[in-house]
Parts: structure tokens; sequence; C-alpha cells
């Protein structure tokens, strides 16, 4: 199976969308990681002005009065403790070194610090917020009873700083991460997934805008090789389409004089050459000699015969036939009567086979011609049907020996026999192959021979739906 797409509407979308989608991932991650660094820094400057106002209103204060003092800054988002040893930094905590930088210049420059971030996802379970923070109540306690003391569990993601005071002990503060910050920010992922869907839609109609005239060319392509006078296209779209449309309607100008240039020859040529032998027939019946009147007789059948197989193969894929829908099953099962009254060996393999357009006698003329080169060449001919919704195949093989491989195309060759007598009884003119091709590509198809599964040749033609 192939992945990669085989018409330029499905690459350029797979580019597109492959391109938007490896962009849009990336963008989002520095997204992400800008929105958590930027948060991060607001909290920690928000953190630095708290812990030096705290410091300096300590340092003023009574020994006494510090612990009360430290008690009532301390929240659930903003823990504060006084003790004798800083805050250990845990093995995943990274130290902030311009964090601390900025502590030290709201201080002192001689006042140690030591600041550590903690990274996002730290622990086993995320932190509970303060409202929904549990605490002991049990069925014996009575309701005039204090409550007891509210002891915060250190958190597990956010920032730490620990500040040596002038009396030696350390002030230890803990600033949880806000609320949502390890969130997934579905809001502005729900924005950007309809940017994403926006520009892949505008692709898609850009790119289907854009491939839709070679669509509209490559059917045109056909059209005229199966009918010359197919109406011109439509010289509008962008610059470049109107260029090669301009230039496929000169072609297609040009191709139909040529054909009408060579149809005005053809028949100016048929006729000066029918009327000499029109003129030594006359001249024939003149003559008292029989034998020699039989013999001259013979030679003006084969040289009329020759001029209009000629004829015929010069015009080629000219008709003025219309085309029809044909069923192909009554039109073999026609040529299968004539066959029979000329006592030609042939048989026709049960199929069923749907209507298909095209001229019915440049088609029977084309099958006709392969029919009579299997008999006359090998002994007999088999035909068989092979249909689909692409395509029509006929097959019509022989019982001969066969043809080597590589002179199978040179059997299409204008005036080409294997047998090299020439002689009318042994053989044709040598271009009934090469009619029933031209026939064949008339009719946007093809002609072409190979060897059969056992012995003889198979002649394949190929029809398009």
């Amino acid at each position: 199976m192939r992945l990669f797409p085989r018409s330029l509407f499905g690459r350029l979308v797979l580019i597109l969308i492959a391109g938007l989608l490896i962009t849009q991932l990336f963008s989002t991650g520095l997204l992400l990681k800008d929105r958590i660094d930027s948060i991060r820094e607001n909290t920690g400057i928000q953190l630095i002005q708290r812990v030096a106002s705290l410091v300096y209103l300590l340092e003023d204060t009574p020994q006494a009065e510090r612990a009360r003092i430290v008690r009532a800054f301390s929240t659930p988002q903003f823990r504060t403790t006084l003790s004798d040893t800083p805050l250990p930094q845990g093995p995943n905590a990274i130290p902030s070194n311009h964090l601390a930088m900025l502590l030290r210049q709201a201080l002192s420059e001689n006042t140690e610090i030591r600041v550590a971030i903690n990274p996002l996802h730290n622990g086993d379970q995320p932190e509970r917020p303060p409202w929904r923070q549990r605490h002991d109540f049990t069925p014996e306690r009575r309701f005039d009873e204090p409550l007891p003391a509210y002891r915060p569990r250190p958190p597990r993601n956010g920032f730490q700083a620990s500040i040596r005071l002038s009396d030696g002990s350390w002030l230890n503060i803990l600033r949880p991460l806000p609320e949502g910050v390890e969130n997934w920010p579905y809001k502005l992922l729900a924005y950007l997934s309809i940017l994403l869907a926006s520009i892949i839609l505008l692709s898609l109609l850009a790119v289907r805008w854009v491939t839709k005239p070679l669509g509209t060319l490559a059917e045109a392509a056909q059209n005229i090789g199966k009918d010359i006078t197919y109406p011109p296209l439509d010289e509008s779209g962008p610059r470049e389409v109107q260029n090669a449309v301009r230039a496929f309607n000169t072609m297609q100008t040009r191709l139909r004089r040529y054909i009408e240039d060579r149809s005005r020859v053809l028949a100016a040529v048929s006729h000066d050459l029918k009327t000499p032998i029109t003129r030594l027939r006359l001249r024939l019946a003149l003559l008292k000699d029989d034998e020699l009147q039989s013999r001259f007789d013979k030679d003006l059948d084969e040289m009329e015969q020759m001029v209009l197989a000629t004829l015929d193969y010069l015009r080629g894929t000219e008709s003025k036939e219309q085309p029809v829908q044909i069923s192909i099953t009554a039109l073999l099962e026609s040529l299968q009567d004539d066959a029979q009254e000329l006592g030609w060996p042939m048989t026709l393999a049960d199929s069923k086979a749907a209507p298909i357009s095209g001229r019915p006698l440049a088609l029977k003329r084309c099958l006709m011609n392969l029919i009579e080169n299997a008999v006359r060449y090998g002994q007999a001919a088999e035909i068989r049907v092979e249909d689909s919704k692409q395509r029509l195949i006929i097959i019509i093989a022989d019982r001969g020996e066969g043809v080597p491989e590589a002179e199978l195309e040179g059997l299409f060759d204008p005036f080409y026999r294997r047998e090299t007598s020439r002689a009318r009884e042994t053989g044709g003119t040598g271009l009934g192959l090469g009619i029933a091709r031209n026939i064949a590509r008339a009719h946007g198809g093809d002609v072409i021979l190979q060897r059969g599964k056992d012995r003889g040749l198979e002649a394949v033609v190929t029809l398009p739906r």
C-alpha cells in the first residue's frame, strides 16, 4: 500500500497539513514553556518583594516578637518559618542564581541566601488546594474545643528560599505555584485548534482551486485524443493557468488544421490513384488474351486493395461516425456470426460486459482485423472479455506457434510481415494491426500483443470507461 498519494492534490495537501501540524506542535510547545517560565518569573519577583519586606521587618523587630510576625505572615500560599537551619534542597531542586541575585540586590550583598525552584511534577500526588485540606474532626471532639493548629505540608511544586538573618537564624519561605499552573491551558489549546482547523480548511480550498485547472486540462487532453473537434477550453484563472490553456488551445487548433489538410490530401491521393486503376481496367477489357487478362486483373485487384488499406491506415483516427453506447456482447456475437459465414474457427467465452461509448463500425473493424490475424496466422480465434469499472479488456487469443518477444512491437509497423513472400494468399498488406491500434487509440485505449499462457499470441484491446 502506497502511503504517499499519487495525485498532485493529495501530495500538496499532505505537505501542507504535515508542515502545519509540525509547526503548530513546536509553536504550542514553545508557547506552553514560555507560559510556565513567565509564571515562574512573575511568582519569583513577587516572592522577592514580599521576602525583602519581611526580612526588613524581622530585622527591626525584637527576637521575642519575630515568631508572632512570622506566623502572621504565613499563609497556605506563602509559608514562612524560623529555623536554625535552612530548608534542605531535594535532588531534583534547581538552584536559581537569577532570583538569588535579585533577592541579594533587594537586601544586602553580604546576606546569605539560598533560592531554588522545585521542578513540576516532583511528587507522587498533586498538592491539594487550601479549601480542600481536611482538618482532623473526630466524633469525640466537642464543638466548643478549639481546632488544632493548621500544619501545611511542604509544597512539591514551587519556589523555596532561605535567608540568614543577622542573629544567625534562618527565615525559610515556601511559595507553591499558583493553582492551575500545571494544568493544560484548555482555552488556549482550543484557540490554537480552531486556528489550525481554519488554516487546514483554507489550504484545502486553495489547493483545490489551484489544481482544478490541471484536472480540466488533463480531461481535455483525453477528449481531444478521441475527438479533435472537442471545444476549446476557457482561458481563465491565474496567469500561469491561462498561459497553459492558451498553449493547449493553440496546439489543438494546429492539430485540427493538420488533420484537415491531411484529409484533403488523402482525398486527392485516393482519387488520383483510383482513376488510373479504373483506366487500366477499361483497357484490360480490350485484351484478347484471357490468360494475360487474368494476370493483369489479379495484379490490379491487389494494387487496389493495397491502396485502400494504405489510405485507411493513413486516415487513422479520422471518423465522422458519432460515438454511441455499444453493447460489446452483441458486437462480438455479430462478429462470431460473420466468422462462421466465412468458415473461420472462432469461439466466444460467455461473459457479460456493460455497454461502452464508442464508434460501432470502427470498433467492429478493429476487432475484425485482430480476429482475421488470429485465424490466418494462429489457426483459430478465442475471445474472452474482462470488464471493470475503469476499463474494458477484450482478449483475442490464437493457437499458433507464437512470435518471439522482441518482434511483438514490430508487428504494428506499417507493411511489416513475418512472411517474406508478400503473396496475398499467405498474408495481407501488413497494415491490419496498425489500423486496429489506431482505432483503439482513437477511443482512448490501446492494443498490445503478448505471448499466450500456453502457446500462441494474445491481442489485448483495452478501452477506457
